[in-house]
């Protein structure tokens, strides 16, 4: 009997991180939201770096115009030195847009830093009991992690409301994929290219599993920590912005070592904006670098996900299964094989 109540104890401290409380793994895939139909409301919030929201005015106007209702934040134009207001603020916009029954989608606004500072703050159980689209990358890929490992929901990794300051206009690739995904208009298929881009084998191969991961910087600053990923038999996205490339090589390296690399069935390059821009002569470029950890990986890999801080960022759902195609003559392909999304009345 002691015995007994030793374990329970113990099971239930694993389960509690600095006041975050955990879902239970279910079976199956993640947990999945919604998909939007007009006369919904999209959640709007900052989970990181402040942002002013006269940048964010238009992309907000016009959401309301496609005849989705906005709900904002307290964090939404907030300052708490360089964060949205405070880490207890954040996290509360989080724990509080997921429970709400009114909101059907997450938007984050912004990413920077600081997603990292709520997951000790975030509701994990009451999260999975309420999964539904949460929207953004770069710093936003800690949100998407720890949700993934502890809710076991699907979150989405693409544009947020900053990327759409200009406005949205329909022949622009972010926006009309951006639109189509919150619908549920997207997916299954293979995910759609920007004109005159296609993927590309850097080590061949074949590989199904759930997509996971974002930013690498935020991948690797994770590692250590209760919510870093696990990975296993899963596909793992990857992208940058302003990391040199011996700095990329550094992260990846420690992905290696973690044990990480070796886990996943496949890997899956987005954008590294700026990793040769200090390129020197003898220095190795990034293709290099990425070549010798997919060799040492051994997994399929291929290049020129449209994910990351360059022109086109693709809405790309997390959790959700996904087939690589890593071909001997260069080319690739990458196939969403499951509706990321729930559809009302089907």
């Amino acid at each position: 009997m002691i015995r007994t109540k030793i374990v329970t104890f113990f099971l239930l401290a694993a389960l509690t991180v600095q006041g975050a409380t955990f879902a239970e793994k279910p079976s199956g895939s993640a947990a999945k939201g919604y998909a939007l139909q007009p006369g919904d409301c999209i959640g709007v919030l900052s989970p990181g770096f402040s942002e002013d929201t006269k940048k964010l005015e238009k992309a907000v106007r016009e959401l309301e115009k496609m005849g989705f209702r906005i709900k904002f934040g307290n964090s939404y134009g907030g300052t708490h030195g360089y964060f949205a207001g405070t880490d207890s603020t954040r996290a509360s916009d989080i724990n509080r847009f997921f429970e709400d029954e009114e909101v059907k989608a997450i938007l984050c606004t912004r990413g920077g830093y600081g997603s990292a500072r709520l997951l000790d703050k975030l509701n994990y159980d009451a999260i999975a009991r309420h999964p539904k689209q949460l929207i953004g990358y770069s710093d936003v890929t800690a949100l998407h992690i720890a949700l993934g490992e502890r809710s076991h929901v699907a979150t989405v990794h693409g544009p947020m409301l900053v990327s759409f300051r200009k406005g949205f206009h329909e022949t622009d690739y972010n926006a009309s994929n951006f639109i189509k995904g919150l619908k549920g208009e997207l997916y299954p298929g293979e995910i759609p290219m920007p004109e005159g881009k296609r993927l590309e084998t850097v080590f061949p191969g074949t590989a199904e599993g759930i997509i996971i991961g974002g930013n690498l910087t935020v991948i690797t600053s994770l590692l250590g920590t209760p919510y870093e990923m696990k990975g296993d038999g899963a596909l793992l996205l990857i992208e940058d912005v302003g990391e040199s490339t011996y700095r990329v090589d550094r992260m990846l390296n420690q992905l290696w070592q973690n044990g990480l690399l070796q886990r996943v069935n496949g890997i899956l390059i987005g954008d590294f904006t700026g990793a040769d821009d200090d390129w020197e002569e003898g220095d190795f470029r990034l293709e290099e670098v990425l070549l010798h950890y997919a060799r040492l990986a051994g997994k399929p890999v291929l290049k020129g996900v449209p994910a990351g801080h360059k022109d086109n960022n693709l809405y790309i759902p997390l959790g959700v299964r996904a087939a690589m195609r890593a071909n001997e003559d260069g080319t690739a392909s990458l196939r969403i094989m499951e509706d990321p999304v729930l559809h009302p009345g089907k």
